[in-house]
């Protein structure tokens, strides 16, 4: 039986809320640092999303030695961030093949509701989650959900946080279970936590995982 998504096994490790300002380290949101694929449905480029310089001691649990840089990208205009991705990195993590997309359906932004490609870049930096964050028990399951998206739009390593665990986590290439690396969600309020661009992603978070051994990302949306 699925452990529910909170207790005490979440509280392995902190992780860190993504917010925009200034670090010691080269991380960013939007920009076009990367060689992204068009996207099959809209036929735009894929959005880098989030870079995150893997010189970074914090983020030590994703460096791999195929992998300088991790960035966390998909096309936000459309339909095929709906259903689970698998893409392979390359060049330091700078290059990006479609290995899989499993998305059916055909719906496209409209054209005054899309966001820019590239996204504006501005700086980010990291911050340890708070006690608050962390889905120990069920009033901090409720309270973190609250916070995320209200006051920041990236969560990057620790407690994952779930509507429902998944299942389905095996790497297509190696067969080994990829490891949970970070959440995106949208702006939920009126602060502008990205200065640069108005962030709306419709209701859901996406959810990114990565295989080491294979430099394989796979990303699931959940509802929220």
């Amino acid at each position: 039986m699925a452990k529910k998504p909170f207790g005490r096994h979440w509280k392995s490790s902190k992780g860190y809320r993504v917010i925009e300002g200034l670090d010691t380290y080269n991380h960013h949101f939007g920009g076009q640092d990367c060689d992204l694929p068009l996207c099959k449905l809209c036929g735009e480029h894929m959005h880098q999303i989030f870079y995150f310089d893997l010189n970074d001691d914090r983020l030590a649990d994703l460096k791999a030695k195929e992998l300088t840089a991790l960035p966390l990208f998909s096309c936000l205009n459309c339909s095929m961030v709906w259903e689970p991705q698998y893409f392979k990195l390359s060049d330091g993590g700078k290059s990006i093949q479609i290995i899989n997309q499993e998305n059916t359906d055909i719906w496209i932004q409209d054209e005054a509701d899309k966001l820019p490609v590239p996204l504006p870049k501005t700086n980010i930096k990291l911050i340890e989650m708070k006690d608050e964050d962390i889905p120990t028990n069920e009033e901090n399951y409720d309270l973190a959900f609250d916070l995320f998206g209200s006051e920041y739009l990236c969560r990057v390593l620790g407690a994952p946080l779930y509507e429902e665990v998944p299942e389905d986590l095996e790497c297509p290439i190696c067969k080994k279970e990829m490891k949970y690396i970070a959440t995106i969600t949208q702006d939920l309020g009126e602060l502008e936590l990205i200065s640069v661009v108005d962030f709306q992603l419709g209701e859901m978070n996406i959810y990114y995982y990565l295989c080491k051994d294979c430099s394989v990302i796979k990303t699931q949306i959940q509802g929220t």
